[in-house]
């Protein structure tokens, strides 16, 4: 659509979707003159410009005067102005936004009707015949005792609980006594339990310490071994432990000897005995 300035007649050409259907105010960039512009889908009615004309119209009696001469052409047509990018995309940013809001408002006016199920009451819960069988009788058995001049049974009945429960609240209780006794004679539970505890304990203790030993011994007897057996290459590599590992090895040698000297006389003492046992 077509702009035109009212103060200076400049021309702008802007998008119909810049200007909403209930109009805005726009500005002329070239004077700065501020009007209202109509959406031209929805122009004024005419009913304002019938009315002016009407008033404007002399009456019959009055004298018409006559029209003023025509203006002189203008010598030359104003420069038709394109509007300017940055205020065209402004105009267009606050079409889409007042757009927007009205799709929100639109949406947020429509309700939903939520169902209007009533809900069914509750059926009356029906007596039981037999209770009601039941309560007759008693009622028929307590109108007899009355005409009988006897006492209401459930009177009695109550009465006998009455007494019942104040004899025995006289004597002490078999039961709690029993526990008691129990409790005093017997450990606890708690008491066995941590004994067992404590028994299953001390022997995975005992378990655990005399494998640790047998590990520890096991593992000396195997470095021991390994130093009498690489001690030549142990002195080659650090020269000053050969000394003390030439008497660690003369010390193995002589044990070596005096256990085979002991083997040697315990074997001939055996083959002795075997003799003699044999003549």
């Amino acid at each position: 659509m077509r702009l035109t300035c009212p103060n200076c007649d400049a021309q702008y050409e802007v998008p119909d979707e810049v200007i909403p259907t209930s109009g805005r105010d726009v500005q002329c960039s070239n004077c700065g003159q501020t009007w209202f512009q109509h959406h031209p889908d929805h122009a004024p009615a005419e009913d304002d410009q019938d009315t002016k004309l009407s008033v404007d119209a002399p009456a019959p009696d009055e004298e018409v005067s006559p029209p003023p001469p025509p203006a002189p052409p203008p010598s030359k047509e104003p420069e038709r102005r394109q509007l300017d990018p940055a205020v065209a995309d402004i105009l267009r940013q606050e079409a889409e936004a007042e757009f927007e809001a009205r799709k929100r408002r639109q949406s947020e006016t429509l309700e939903s009707q939520p169902d209007l199920g009533l809900e069914t009451a509750d059926e009356p819960t029906r007596p039981d015949p037999e209770d009601e069988a039941q309560r007759r009788a008693m009622d028929a058995k307590r109108r007899m005792a009355r005409m009988r001049g006897e006492d209401d049974p459930d009177t009695e009945s109550a009465a006998a609980a009455a007494a019942i429960s104040s004899r025995r609240g006289l004597l002490p209780d078999i039961e709690e006594i029993n526990s008691t006794l129990r409790s005093d004679n017997s450990p606890s539970g708690v008491d066995a339990d941590a004994r067992e505890e404590l028994g299953a304990g001390g022997e995975q203790k005992k378990k655990r310490s005399f494998r640790a030993g047998f590990l520890t011994v096991v593992l000396i007897a195997i470095v021991l071994a390994v130093l009498y057996i690489l001690a030549a290459q142990i002195s080659a590599a650090v020269p000053a432990l050969e000394p003390t590992l030439n008497s660690y090895v003369a010390w193995i040698d002589q044990l070596r000897l005096a256990l085979d000297e002991k083997l040697q006389s315990l074997l001939n003492w055996l083959n002795d005995a075997a003799t003699e046992s044999s003549n």
